[in-house]
C-alpha cells in the first residue's frame, strides 16, 4: 500500500542550516496514489500547486519545502523528463532571452564580449545557450534531461551537456546563469560551493527566480502561480543576498524579469487557478489569436551578483 511518508525527507534550512521555522502551509498529498505521480510533478512545464509542507526559517527567513519529496525521486524525474508542452514556447524564450541579456550586458556595462565564457546551469532545450552563442559568448551548458540535450544539440547546436552542475570541470567561468532554476537544485549548499569554485575574480553570477517578496505574491497570497511543487525554495533579495554574501558575492543589480509567451499557453496556465479565464483562452482560440506573444511578469525578478576581489 502506498505510503506517502515513505518518500519524504525533512532537511534543515538550506541557507542557515538551522532546525527553527515556523509552518505557513500545511502538506496535502491527497491526490498522489503512487511513484509515478510523484515522479510526474517534477516536468519542467509544470504546474502542480504545492503539496509539501511550506516553511519559513525563523533564522534567516528563507522560504522552502520541509519535509518534501526525496531528493533521489526529484532527480529521477529530472532526468528522464521528456516534455514536448515546454519546447512549444522556445521561440518565445529566445525572444525573452534575447531582450534580458541585452538589458544585462547594458546594465553591467559589458564591452568585451569575445572569448568571455559563460556557463548555464539547467539550460532545458539550449535556448538561453544559442543567444549567448548568437551574442558572440563562449557558451556551455549542463541539463539533467538526456530528451532535452538531444533536442538542444540538434534544433540549436550550442555547447550543452546531460548532467547537473557538479558534473562541470572545476574550470572558471566569466559568466554563470540559473535562469529559473535555483529554486529546483534539491542539494542547495552544495550548488553555492560549486558556484564558487566554477567563478573567478569578477565573474558575474546571473539569478532569475520568482520573487516571494514581490507585489504579485503579496496581492495573489496561495494564488501565486510560482507556488509550485517543483520549487523547493522561494527566494527574495534579503535572502538571497544572505546566501551569496558568504560565498563573497555582491548583489550589482536587480529588476523585474518579463517574459514573453503565447497568449493561449498563457492563459491556459492561469485557468488552473482562475476558472473565467477558462472563457477568455476559449474566446482567442474562436478568433484565432493564441499564437499572439504577450509578455508576463508574475514577480519574476532577475539578480545579477559578482564575485569580490578576494
Amino acid at each position: 500500500m502506498f505510503n506517502i511518508n515513505n518518500f519524504l525527507e525533512e532537511i534543515n534550512c538550506p541557507s542557515c542550516n538551522s532546525v527553527d521555522y515556523h509552518v505557513i502551509r500545511y502538506s496535502n498529498y491527497k491526490n498522489i496514489k503512487d511513484l509515478q505521480d510523484l515522479l510526474f510533478i517534477y516536468k519542467s512545464s509544470a504546474d502542480m500547486p504545492v503539496l509539501d509542507q511550506l516553511v519559513v526559517c525563523k533564522k534567516c527567513e528563507l522560504t522552502y519545502l520541509n519535509p518534501r519529496i526525496k531528493s533521489e525521486i526529484i532527480l529521477q524525474s529530472y532526468t528522464e523528463n521528456h516534455d514536448e508542452k515546454h519546447i512549444s514556447q522556445d521561440l518565445m524564450r529566445y525572444r525573452t532571452f534575447e531582450k534580458s541579456i541585452d538589458k544585462i550586458i547594458k546594465k553591467i556595462k559589458v564591452f568585451e564580449i569575445k572569448n568571455k565564457t559563460f556557463l548555464d546551469i539547467g539550460s532545458a532545450s539550449g535556448v538561453f545557450l544559442k543567444v549567448i552563442k548568437n551574442k558572440g559568448f563562449e557558451e556551455s551548458g549542463f541539463e539533467p534531461s538526456n530528451w532535452m540535450v538531444n533536442f538542444g544539440r540538434e534544433k540549436y547546436n550550442v555547447n550543452i551537456k546531460q548532467g547537473f552542475i557538479n558534473d562541470a570541470k572545476d574550470i572558471k567561468y566569466d559568466y554563470i546563469s540559473f535562469w529559473d532554476v535555483l529554486e529546483h537544485v534539491t542539494d542547495l549548499q552544495a550548488t553555492l560551493e560549486k558556484i564558487e569554485k566554477l567563478s573567478k575574480k569578477n565573474t558575474y553570477l546571473i539569478i532569475n527566480v520568482p520573487d516571494i517578496d514581490s507585489y504579485a505574491t503579496k496581492l495573489m497570497k496561495f494564488k501565486w502561480p510560482f507556488y509550485l511543487n517543483v520549487h523547493l525554495y522561494y527566494f527574495k533579495k534579503k535572502t538571497l543576498e544572505n546566501i551569496f554574501n558568504k560565498f563573497n558575492f555582491e548583489l550589482v543589480v536587480n529588476f523585474p524579469h518579463w517574459q514573453y509567451m503565447e497568449l493561449g499557453y498563457v492563459l491556459d496556465r492561469a485557468s488552473r487557478y482562475f476558472s473565467f479565464f477558462s472563457i477568455i483562452k476559449n474566446i482567442i482560440s474562436f478568433l484565432k489569436i493564441s499564437k499572439i506573444a504577450v509578455p508576463y511578469n508574475m514577480g519574476q525578478t532577475t539578480f545579477v551578483f559578482k564575485k569580490k576581489n578576494d
